[in-house]
């Protein structure tokens, strides 16, 4: 007899958590400017306890691949110095690009991956900055999990690009303190955005599966995923006898980082199998039978899943 379909769905979402302990992405204090209120800071932490930096690339790629690149912490040349617009706290929000994108630009739903640092307008004081702790920013754009001035400044950005945020208290934290931020205060904010990703929609298979189905949806040109390699990725997984989401990036606000083809395996036997020899931009719909899905789905339902693969090291 299968599991309902909520058990596969927790399973699902603790794979996630256990994943993201070895994550590159999402804060670990809980205090993250970037949550719009005391609500929201709380949510964020709970959901990020990651601690550990990305390795560096050691070993030359074979040479069937392109290089391996940390472009999570390399993106726009690294941590920036933060300059203060001239004159005073602004009245409204003030957005400046300083380097343009080429990537895809961010529209609201998206899963944003993005480094920041924020210093205080009045001084030029730092509050907080992702680059100082190795590990970037997740979060859904216009879903209010940040505050005002990210939702509206950060809309039509480019991936690979970085932006000036120059926020009135107002869409900041207002009259509120947070922090090390005092109440009342205008901020401002350099953003880089690594990757812009929207919400997948993923078709359903007729039939469960007795066979791992692996689909390349969109090729990318990046880094072969090979056994041992850590992907950062974000995914939709749905229960292929409903249809029903059981899983997904979009729904926790943050991307999955983990590595592929290991023992003990971080992830599930149709991920650990369907992502090798994939390369870093590839979108894959991965058809994963029972069998090789969580451990607690074993003789029950079929997963279909998208995974848009973001980073491969």
């Amino acid at each position: 007899m299968s599991l309902t379909l909520s058990s596969v769905a927790r399973r699902l979402v603790a794979l996630l958590i256990v994943a993201l302990i070895a994550s590159a992405c999402g804060g670990t204090d809980t205090t993250d400017t970037a949550a719009p209120d005391d609500t929201a800071a709380t949510d964020d932490s709970s959901q990020t306890t990651t601690t550990a930096e990305p390795d560096a690339e050691t070993n030359d790629p074979p040479a069937t691949t392109a290089p391996a690149v940390d472009v999570i912490n390399s993106i726009n040349g690294g941590k920036p110095d933060v300059e203060i617009p001239a004159g005073d706290a602004p009245l409204g929000l003030e957005t400046i690009d300083l380097i343009d994108g080429e990537g895809t630009e961010a529209q609201p739903g998206d899963l944003l991956v993005m480094h920041y640092v924020g210093v205080l307008h009045e001084n030029g004081e730092q509050f907080d900055a992702s680059w100082d702790r190795g590990q970037t920013f997740d979060f859904i754009l216009d879903e209010g999990r940040v505050i005002q001035g990210w939702d509206e400044g950060i809309v039509g950005m480019r991936s690979g690009g970085r932006r000036l945020l120059n926020i009135p208290p107002e869409q900041a934290y207002g009259s509120q303190a947070n922090g090390g931020i005092p109440a009342n205060s205008a901020l401002v904010f350099v953003v880089d955005l690594v990757h812009a990703v929207s919400a997948p929609d993923v078709e359903n298979v007729p039939a469960p599966v007795t066979e791992l189905e692996v689909t390349t949806l969109e090729q990318g040109n990046g880094p072969v995923i090979e056994a041992g390699s850590e992907v950062t990725m974000a995914f939709q997984a749905i229960s292929q006898s409903t249809g029903e989401v059981l899983a997904s990036s979009w729904l926790e606000g943050r991307s999955a980082t983990f590595p592929v083809g290991v023992e003990p395996s971080q992830a599930i036997p149709g991920w650990d199998q369907g992502l090798v020899g994939q390369r870093e931009g590839d979108i894959v719909q991965i058809v994963i039978p029972s069998e090789l899905g969580p451990e607690e789905t074993a003789g029950g339902d079929t997963l279909v899943t998208v995974v848009n693969v973001l980073s491969v090291r």
